[in-house]
C-alpha cells in the first residue's frame, strides 16, 4: 500500500499537468500555437502525426509539468512527513530541482506520445481513435501508457526501481489515466472516454 501511495505522491505533478494541459489546449490562450507539429506533411499519403499533436499541446505539457512540480514541491514541504513519501525525497525539495524534474517529466511525457501517433497514422487510425478489432484493444492500452513509459524511465534514473516496480507504475498509471480520462469525458472536457 505504501508503494502505491509513494507512486501517486511522486507522479501527482504529471497527473495534474496532464489535466491542466487538456484545459489549456481547449482554451483560446496562445491559439496561434495550436498548429500540428508535423506541419500537415504526409508520408505516402498519410500524415506523420495528425492534427491532434500540436505545438501548443507539446509545449503546454512541459510548462504545466514544470509549474505543477514546483507547486507540488511547496505542498510537500508544508505537510510534515509528506515529502518522505516521494521517491524523489533524497534529492531535496528546492525549487531548482523541482523545475528541472518538471521539465524532464513533461518533456518525456510529450515526446513519448509521438511514436504512438506516428504508428497509428501508418495504420490509418484517425487521431483520437483506438482503431478497430484487435487494434482497438492494443491501442487502448498503448494510449494509456505511452507517455507513462517516458515519465517512469525518467523517474527510474533518479530513483532506481526493479522491473516489477516499473511494470507496476505502468499498470497503476495506466488505470489512473483511464479513470482521469473517464472523469474528463464526464465533465465534457474530453470527447472520448479513452
Amino acid at each position: 500500500m505504501k508503494t502505491i501511495v509513494m507512486m501517486y505522491v511522486t507522479m501527482m505533478p504529471v497527473i495534474i499537468a496532464g489535466v491542466a494541459n487538456m484545459y489549456f489546449c481547449k482554451s483560446d490562450l496562445l491559439a496561434w500555437a495550436a498548429v500540428p507539429i508535423d506541419g500537415g506533411y504526409s508520408l505516402r499519403g498519410k500524415r506523420f502525426l495528425g492534427d491532434n499533436k500540436t505545438w501548443k499541446g507539446f509545449w503546454g505539457m512541459i510548462a504545466c509539468t514544470v509549474l505543477a512540480q514546483a507547486v507540488w514541491g511547496l505542498i510537500l514541504g508544508l505537510i510534515p512527513n509528506f515529502l518522505s513519501l516521494s521517491y524523489l525525497a533524497g534529492y531535496g525539495n528546492d525549487i531548482f530541482f523541482n523545475f528541472f524534474m518538471g521539465f524532464l517529466l513533461g518533456t518525456a511525457y510529450a515526446l513519448c506520445e509521438l511514436p504512438n501517433s506516428f504508428i497509428k497514422r501508418r495504420l490509418s487510425i484517425p487521431p483520437g481513435k483506438s482503431g478497430k478489432g484487435y487494434l482497438k484493444w492494443v491501442f487502448l492500452v498503448v494510449d494509456q501508457i505511452d507517455s507513462l513509459i517516458g515519465c517512469t524511465l525518467i523517474l527510474a534514473i533518479f530513483a532506481p526501481m526493479s522491473l516489477l516496480q516499473f511494470l507496476g507504475y505502468l499498470i497503476l498509471g495506466g488505470l489512473t489515466h483511464l479513470a482521469v480520462n473517464g472523469l474528463l469525458h464526464h465533465l465534457k472536457v474530453r470527447e472520448s472516454r479513452f
